[in-house]
């Protein structure tokens, strides 16, 4: 090179350099991420991680999201019904990025049913509870996560159903809700959940929920209205009802409520995570879990709409470091113990403790829910705490 000479940098390598500035040079790929399953967790998930540049690609078993289901017992029909859940919307779009406020129908009371008295319950006013609706139509919380999902950029893959996880990539978001084949092929402990449904259309939209306590379950049964969809469904995790507690029910319905369905189904609803005090993972294998699978749930009254949206973006974290999504996980979970332990006593109270116990808290939740506030339901997987 001649002294006193300006050296040349050849283009190409200005080009390299501005590309690496930018993030789009050759040893930049584009991120690929694989969620098996199109539920609440799973879709929040995948928004989040489209947001952050992600391809990601939802593998789903049905034909579409919150489509005909294979549920024993249901196969071929389509689960269309309100789901209630405490939720700030606030403090929920501020963690999740997302605002469901356009989808969340807000419930003022419940009706409560327990043990032969009836209470109607007002909501207070600081313990903001909701109605979704759960299903295909457009009115419902899934279709509105699908369309914002496509909107993102997500790809979906319908009629996909894995049957093999050895085959998936690692770090692969599992949220396949209460379908039992997953929990036991990642070994998830778990206990099987049986009951009845029926499920109908009405002329009043206004939103509403019945819920009864009885000495036929030790969960409960509950039937629920909005947006013109109604629903009822008796469950009990562990064993099956007999046809004769579905009948009892059914008569509550339409003596105490004057609520009617023509047609009611037996099902193996699926999965719960409510087998022991450790159920709550984030990991299984080298696959992330989302959702119900993953133990986010209230192991009490079994709540899992907040726990859902909670966890899905607790996945997403995963994929980008698993060790500050364990901690925020175990954060989120950290009264999972608690709710297990008070679950596991009130399954041993004899009736007339129950009853008595029942009473007493719906005498007092009007003045507990105002003194406690987000505390009344800290069982619920990050409520309060988000």
């Amino acid at each position: 090179m001649v002294p006193g000479t300006k050296r040349k940098i050849p283009a190409n390598i200005w080009l390299c350099v501005i590309e690496s500035a930018c993030g789009k040079g050759e040893g930049d790929k584009v991120r690929e991420q694989v969620i098996v399953g199109a539920g609440i967790s799973g879709l929040v998930a995948a928004i989040d991680l489209a947001r952050d540049g992600y391809s990601v690609l939802v593998r789903e078993r049905r034909g579409e999201v919150g489509g005909v289901t294979d549920i024993k017992g249901l196969e071929g029909k389509v689960i269309n019904i309100g789901d209630g859940t405490p939720i700030n919307l606030e403090r929920l779009r501020a963690y999740t990025g997302i605002d469901i406020s356009p989808v969340a129908v807000p419930l003022e009371e419940v009706r409560n049913h327990m043990y032969g008295r009836t209470f109607d319950l007002q909501f207070a006013g600081n313990v903001p509870v909701y109605l979704v609706e759960r299903g295909p139509r457009p009115t419902s919380l899934d279709v509105f996560l699908y369309e914002l999902a496509v909107s993102e950029g997500v790809e979906f893959r319908f009629n996909d159903t894995v049957t093999d996880f050895n085959g998936l990539p690692p770090d692969t978001i599992i949220a396949t809700g209460l379908f039992g084949e997953s929990f036991e092929a990642l070994e998830v402990p778990h206990l099987p959940v049986y009951g009845y449904i029926a499920m109908g259309e009405t002329d009043r939209s206004d939103p509403f929920v019945i819920i009864y306590f009885d000495r036929y379950t030790r969960d409960y049964a509950f039937y629920s209205r909005v947006n013109g969809a109604c629903g009822a469904v008796l469950f009990s995790r562990g064993k099956p009802l007999d046809v004769s507690v579905k009948e009892r029910f059914q008569r509550q319905l339409e003596e105490n409520d004057g609520i009617h369905f023509d047609t009611w189904d037996a099902v193996n609803i699926g999965a719960l995570p409510v087998k022991c005090p450790s159920n709550p993972r984030l990991f299984a294998r080298n696959y992330i879990l989302s959702g119900t699978l993953s133990g986010t749930v209230d192991p009490f009254l079994l709540f899992g709409v907040h726990g859902a949206f909670v966890s899905g973006k607790i996945a997403a974290m995963a994929v980008r470091d698993h060790h500050g999504a364990l901690a925020e996980f175990a954060r989120v979970n950290r009264n999972y113990r608690r709710g297990f332990l008070v679950s596991s006593i009130y399954r041993y109270f004899p009736m007339w403790l129950l009853k008595r116990t029942s009473w007493a808290g719906a005498r007092l939740y009007p003045v507990l829910s105002s003194l406690m506030g987000d505390r009344m339901f800290s069982l619920l997987p990050g409520y309060g705490r988000i």
